[in-house]
This record gives structure tokens, C-alpha cells and sequence, in this order.
């Protein structure tokens, strides 16, 4: 392969990149980003009542990925993956807008298509309503307790006895299929509301109880089959519909970084059984209570219980399937300030088998190694991976090395150990804060891929600026 090739072809289609998405007739990217900003303004001056300073900021972000897919044996591909992100943002006092939207597009595959667009958030937030509570309408994220996702609809909150008691509901469509701007087609089945209560009864503790409800219908598509002479013919597919119940309870705790810990429990509610079971906790046994110094100690341990996730209602309920167990145990100590060395070791078990690991490593300032070696019914592995990053011109220009092997054997079966080797060289150049263009090559070579050269490019701007509109 010509690594030349991932340099000459990239370098033209970069630049010509968010040419063809802003100038091209018709293009989705532009009417979507046409409709986002204008959208913006439309929606807060509607509240300008309570908007007297507003921060404007917008994120430009454009990225390119070259690579080559090996198909099949003697066949390849090659790729130029290009993104381009919008994230803008216009904040007052209590009332903000947000919005974020991604067009993608293949330049060189095998299979070109149109610009991908995805709309991942567009909403208006309103806070400290009369002193107690935040609204937000639109396409937006939610994070509940075993509420998490993205919905088109609203999330309301309520805070009282100065938040240490809060509420939060959510209602809303899921959103279309690939982040469409648009409404999803079948919203009676297409669907996710839920809420959480999370109370605070001293400052270092938090409970929380949270339940979510999703419904889940995918679109009706047309799939090829064959006749009993082999013929295609076309059958509309028609998915049935899936959901999603769940009852969840946390708490977490932090007791002036001596001690932290963190506990979970999942309830399937349509499957009728447990879902998920968490504990974690981190002690640092020499923690001064009077005086902040450095801690050179600290001791981990985790627990994870869990079922495979499966929608109600879907074929996969019907398979067999073992509960994953796993834990793991750990320890760090820092040499200096700068220093820290560390150790896990864990096993998951998958019913009659398990599988064992152990890491061990070194951090610093601007570099960080670490030792794996995995053993059991996963397959066993060894492997050794180190990266460094040293800034200079003040801290404008960075250079990055990663590089790691590995020898691994899926099964116990295997005749033989198979290799593998990734090297990893960047720059990352900051002329001035609101600036970044980085740049990445990656070497690989391993049983699949024969000295594939890869290529990865982002530029990255911010304007923000303070504006008196209203």
C-alpha cells in the first residue's frame, strides 16, 4: 500500500471538504444549519425578557480518517472518512439555546453516498425558574439514574432545601433513525419517559431513585429472500415492537477523599429479575484529615453482577445466557507528585468458566506504561503498551508517541501465539487558545492487516464572543 496516497488524496479533500457541504445546491448540512442558527435566534428572542448579557459561542470542528480495509484475502478498500461538526451555543442568565449537528461523508469508498447528517442536540433551556426549578424542551440527552439516552420532548427538574432534594421527569419521541432533523414516523411506538429522585441528606452521601420506560419500534424496510429456486424477490420486513422497564437505586459517597464508594442496583420490571448489581470503593488509609498532603496510597476494589440487557418482546429473550460476574482489586502508590505506580488484578466468570487478568504500570507527567496479562476462557493474552507527550514553545506545540504489542490466542485450542503491533505518532499545535489542528499516523500490523498506514486530521475553533442583544 502507498502511504503517499493518504497524504495527497486527504490533503485535497480536506479543504475541500466544508466547501462541499456549505456551497453544494440542496445540501442537507446547509438547510439544517441554516435552520439551527436561525432557530436560535427565533427561540431566545421569544424570551428576551430575561436575557440582558448572552455568551455566544460556536465550535467549528473538521476531521478527516484515511485508512484501507482489507475485504477479503488480496481485496481492499480504501477510505476517506470527513466530518464536520457545528456545536453553537447562545447563553443568557437563566436561558440558553444549544445545538450540535455532524455531516459525514465516505469520499472514497466503495459504496459513496450523500452527506450523512445528524442532529445530536438542538433545545432551549430555561433555569432557576422562580428559584426552583430548570426546563428544557427539544432534542437533547438524558441522564437519570437507568434513564439515559437522547429524546425529543422535555426535561423538567425541581430543586428544594437549597438542592439537596431534587426531581427530575423527562417525556419524549426517540429520535430518528441516524440523528435525522426530524420527527420520528411511528411515535406511538417510539418512545421514552421516566423520573428520579435524588436527595442529598449530607454533604458527603447521595441516594438516588430513578425508573425509565422505553418503547422501541424499528422502521419497516425491504429485504431480499429466495424462492426454493434460488430467485430473489422483495418482502417488506416488519419489526415488532420492543421495550425497556426499569427501577434503579445508587448511592455514592465521598468522605474528604479518604473514602469513596459508589452502590447500584437495576430491577428489570418486564423481565421481572435483576438486572445490574455494582459496589465500588476506594480508601486511602494515610489521608490527613488536618492537613491536604499528598496521599501515597490507595486501595480499590469493585464488584459487577449483571444480565445481558435484552428488550422485552425480543427474539433474543428467548436464547440461553449465563449471568456475568466480575471483580477486581487494585492498588496505586505515588513515588512523588509525579510518580504513581499501580496494580489490578480481576477475574470474570461467565458461568462455568472464568477468566483472569493483571496489569501493572507507571504514570508520569508526560509519560505512562503498563503490563497485561490475560489467562482463561477469553483467550490469553500478554501485551505491553507506553505513550509519551512532551509540550515545548510554551505549550503550543506537543508531540505524541503510542506504540503496543501484544501475543494473543483466542482459545486454548489455538496451535500458536499470533502477533500484533500498533505505533501511534501526533502533533498537536495550538497557536492561540481558540485554535487546534492536530494530526495523527498509525501503523498497524497484525494476522489481518500488513503494515496499514492510517491517517487522522482534526482542526478545531472556537468563537465566543459577549453580546447586549436584548
Amino acid at each position: 500500500m502507498d502511504p503517499d496516497w493518504h497524504f495527497q488524496e486527504m490533503g485535497a479533500s480536506i479543504l475541500s471538504y466544508s466547501e462541499y457541504l456549505l456551497r453544494r445546491d440542496h445540501s442537507p448540512f446547509t438547510e439544517i444549519l441554516m435552520k439551527t442558527t436561525s432557530g436560535a435566534f427565533v427561540l431566545l428572542s421569544l424570551v428576551s425578557c430575561s436575557l440582558f448579557a448572552q455568551r455566544l459561542q460556536v465550535r467549528l470542528v473538521s476531521s478527516a480518517y484515511a485508512w484501507e480495509r482489507q475485504d477479503t484475502i488480496g481485496v481492499s478498500s480504501r477510505h476517506l472518512f470527513g466530518y464536520q461538526t457545528v456545536q453553537l451555543s447562545l447563553a443568557g442568565k437563566d436561558v440558553a439555546f444549544y445545538s450540535y449537528v455532524q455531516g459525514f461523508n465516505d469520499f472514497t469508498g466503495p459504496v459513496k453516498n450523500d452527506p450523512l447528517v445528524r442532529l445530536y442536540n438542538f433545545y432551549l433551556r430555561w433555569s432557576n425558574i422562580a428559584n426552583v426549578a430548570d426546563l428544557s424542551v427539544g432534542r437533547q440527552a438524558v441522564y437519570a439514574g437507568a434513564g439515559n439516552g437522547t429524546l425529543d420532548g422535555g426535561i423538567a427538574t425541581i430543586k428544594l432545601f437549597d438542592t439537596r432534594l431534587k426531581m427530575v421527569g423527562y417525556y419524549g419521541l426517540l429520535p430518528a433513525p441516524r440523528q435525522k432533523a426530524e420527527l420520528i414516523g411511528d411515535k406511538k411506538n417510539n418512545f421514552m419517559t421516566g423520573a428520579q429522585l435524588t436527595v442529598s441528606p449530607v454533604e458527603f452521601a447521595q441516594f438516588s431513585m430513578s425508573y425509565m420506560k422505553k418503547n422501541i419500534k424499528p422502521e419497516t424496510y425491504v429485504g431480499l429472500r429466495r424462492d426454493s429456486l434460488f430467485n430473489p424477490y422483495p418482502v417488506e420486513i416488519k419489526p415488532s415492537a420492543t421495550a425497556e422497564e426499569y427501577l434503579s437505586g445508587d448511592a455514592s459517597l465521598d468522605y474528604g477523599g479518604w473514602v469513596t464508594g459508589y452502590a447500584r442496583y437495576d430491577y428489570d420490571v418486564l423481565l421481572e429479575k435483576m438486572s445490574r448489581v455494582q459496589l465500588f470503593a476506594r480508601v486511602k488509609p494515610f489521608e490527613s484529615f488536618a492537613i491536604k498532603a499528598l496521599q501515597p496510597l490507595g486501595l480499590t476494589a469493585e464488584y459487577v453482577q449483571r444480565e445481558p440487557r435484552l428488550q422485552f418482546n425480543s427474539i433474543f429473550t428467548a436464547f440461553a445466557y449465563n449471568t456475568l460476574k466480575e471483580y477486581e482489586v487494585g492498588g496505586e502508590y505515588a513515588i512523588t507528585p509525579v510518580w504513581q505506580v499501580f496494580a489490578k488484578y480481576g477475574s470474570v466468570s461467565y458461568g462455568d468458566e472464568d477468566s483472569k487478568r493483571v496489569t501493572v504500570g507507571v504514570n508520569g507527567s508526560h509519560v505512562s506504561a503498563s503490563l497485561t496479562r490475560n489467562v482463561g476462557h477469553a483467550g490469553e493474552l500478554s501485551a505491553a503498551s507506553a505513550s509519551f507527550g512532551y509540550p515545548v514553545f510554551e505549550k503550543k506545540l506537543m508531540a505524541t508517541l503510542m506504540a503496543s504489542y501484544a501475543q494473543y490466542r483466542l482459545s486454548e485450542s489455538s496451535s500458536k501465539l499470533t502477533d500484533a503491533l500498533s505505533v501511534g505518532l501526533g502533533l498537536v499545535f495550538r497557536p492561540i487558545p481558540v485554535l487546534s489542528l492536530d494530526a495523527q499516523g498509525q501503523w498497524i500490523q497484525n494476522k489481518i492487516y500488513k503494515n496499514d498506514m492510517r491517517l487522522f486530521v482534526r482542526a478545531s475553533y472556537l468563537f465566543s464572543q459577549q453580546l447586549g442583544l436584548f
